[in-house]
């Protein structure tokens, strides 16, 4: 049985899969049509050409080169309260799709991690072993992420005898569980800042160019408190896969990009552990 963590961050994958904050205003509430509002919202959130965008937007995005995040571009409007609510549901799909990407190609590196770690040679390949931090969300930033932390936990259940089971591994990281064999750690302790949904990379990016540190952009048009509004969003979706994301997934690497020299003993596509993945979600 591992140790359990209970780092409230978790792994900031899940980041709670949600925390929504609700922007208000001084001065007198502003009244909104709940009902108008909510349908509006729906309306834009069903929008899975906006969802696919942001999908792939997160893609293209290719080890710390250009940022095609458009989520900025949707408008954030007061009223009318059906428009307001549908530029937050465009939104919403939008940074799903984009966060979902990211959190595939973690998975897809977190299994390759584990699995170039799962070896009698396990302390060599830590200690040499680079992480590398883009910080755009994109498909490089989320192997690497997942590869970092998925590393140890290949080390620790090699040493420690446990059969290979890296999807067992990952949702017991994602859960809050946190490891660390010599010397190189996960969770707070590791070298992995981990892309957050709702986050714009193109400020994330320059943030950490310039040092400062940077939350969570969460966005949500005001309401009324006195309403007692109850609508609030659908968790983060992740919707059935059209064929040309599919596509990008339909590979069996021999070896991880990262660790080369050692041949990969799984034998599933990226797709299918995505889907193993999701249906682990399901179960949960």
């Amino acid at each position: 049985m591992k140790q359990q963590s209970k780092n409230k961050k978790v792994t900031g994958l899940y980041l709670g899969i949600l925390s929504f904050i609700l922007i208000t205003f001084t001065g007198c509430p502003i009244l909104i049509d709940e009902a108008e509002y909510e349908r509006g919202f729906n309306d834009g959130f069903a929008q899975d050409d906006y969802y696919w965008t942001g999908f792939f937007d997160s893609y293209d995005t290719v080890n710390g080169g250009t940022i095609y995040y458009q989520g900025d571009k949707i408008p954030q409007v007061e009223s009318p309260a059906y428009d307001a609510g549908y530029y937050d549901g465009l939104w919403f799909a939008y940074n799903d799709g984009y966060f979902v990407e990211y959190d595939y190609a973690f998975t897809i590196g977190f299994s390759e991690g584990y699995d170039c770690a799962y070896q009698s040679g396990w302390q060599t390949f830590l200690k040499n072993d680079k992480h590398v931090e883009w910080l755009d969300g994109g498909f490089s930033d989320g192997y690497n992420d997942g590869f970092s932390e998925g590393r140890v936990f290949g080390a620790y259940d090699y040493y420690n005898g446990l059969p290979f089971d890296w999807l067992d591994a990952m949702m017991d990281y994602r859960s809050g569980t946190d490891l660390a064999m010599a010397g190189v750690a996960t969770g707070n302790n590791g070298p992995v800042i981990l892309y957050e949904w709702g986050t714009d990379p193109k400020t994330l990016s320059k943030s950490k160019r310039n040092g400062d540190i940077v939350g969570r952009s969460i966005r949500f048009t005001a309401k009324d408190k006195s309403s007692n509004a109850k609508f609030s969003p659908p968790d983060i979706s992740y919707r059935p896969m059209i064929a040309d994301a599919e596509k990008e997934f339909k590979t069996k690497p021999a070896t991880s990009s990262r660790y080369a020299v050692k041949p990969l003993t799984l034998t599933s596509t990226w797709l299918e552990r995505i889907n193993q993945y999701r249906s682990a979600l399901e179960q949960k």
